[in-house]
């Protein structure tokens, strides 16, 4: 939102400066407008445009990988917790993937939205994997079980790490670069003219500005997946919450015999 608001402001100011030094020192257009200038700024908007449509399909792009990939995650836990359910020795490796979830969602996302994530979930993923290669299921059918929870809570590593690479992805600052260069360039080179505004040409100044501002607003609010318009949310992780409840109703938690 700073960015935004920088944007924003700085310009106004721009357009103003602009508009109270032609109204004291410009001439009156009496041609219209040159022709280089006006070809000059056609050329400056559609550069503009084009970058502008390519960056808001890379952000969308990125906010429809990061939705998939914390899904995925948020799947293969429940399919992890699916795996030890049936082992009465794994009852305190339940809690830890409900901690784990839980604490993904408390501690990670108000994180991601900057770029980072918390350190606790990920040792808390590291004792879990520990836990689940330690583990010694009494019964022989408990040992395949394992096999499958071991290979769950790997592929769970490696989505945490993806959802990581996710958090910290944004928009290459030359596609930013590109639309500020061009979008300035729209608005300032119909004043080279040095043409005394008028109430046509104000409003023509307004809503060039306007175009400019509010198309690399946008881009900005979409270009990190986990913040801004359309974020990704931890819905899949809630989710997979109600399901861990779900299987504790078809396989109670067990202890083994003493």
């Amino acid at each position: 939102m700073g960015w935004v608001t920088m944007l924003v402001v700085t310009s106004v100011a721009i357009m103003l400066i602009a508009l109270l030094v032609l109204r004291r020192r410009g001439r009156a257009d009496e041609s219209g407008g040159s022709a280089s200038v006006d070809f000059s700024a056609n050329l400056a908007l559609a550069v503009y445009l084009l970058v502008l449509a390519y960056a808001a399909v890379l952000c969308r792009d990125a906010l429809s990988t990061s939705q998939t990939d914390v899904q995925a995650e948020a799947e293969t836990l429940t399919e992890m917790y699916w795996s030890i359910a049936p082992i009465p020795e794994a009852a305190p490796i339940r809690a830890q993937i409900r901690d784990y979830s839980t604490k993904s969602v408390e501690l990670d996302w108000p994180l991601m939205a900057r770029g980072g994530m918390s350190p606790i979930p990920t040792r808390m993923l590291e004792d879990m994997r520990t836990a689940t290669i330690q583990l010694r299921p009494a019964q022989e059918e408990g040992k395949g079980f394992q096999q499958d929870a071991i290979s769950h809570v790997s592929e769970v590593a490696h989505a945490r790490a993806v959802r990581a690479d996710d958090a910290d992805t944004g928009l290459e600052s030359i596609f930013v670069i590109s639309m500020i260069i061009s979008g300035l360039l729209v608005i300032a080179l119909p004043w080279t003219l040095g043409a005394k505004p008028t109430l046509p040409s104000i409003v023509g100044d307004a809503v060039r500005v306007g175009v400019v501002v509010i198309g690399i607003g946008f881009i900005m609010l979409i270009s990190r997946p986990f913040s801004g318009v359309g974020a990704v949310g931890p819905e899949a992780f809630k989710a997979a919450q109600h399901q861990y409840d779900q299987i504790d109703a078809r396989f109670p938690v067990r202890f083994p015999a003493q």
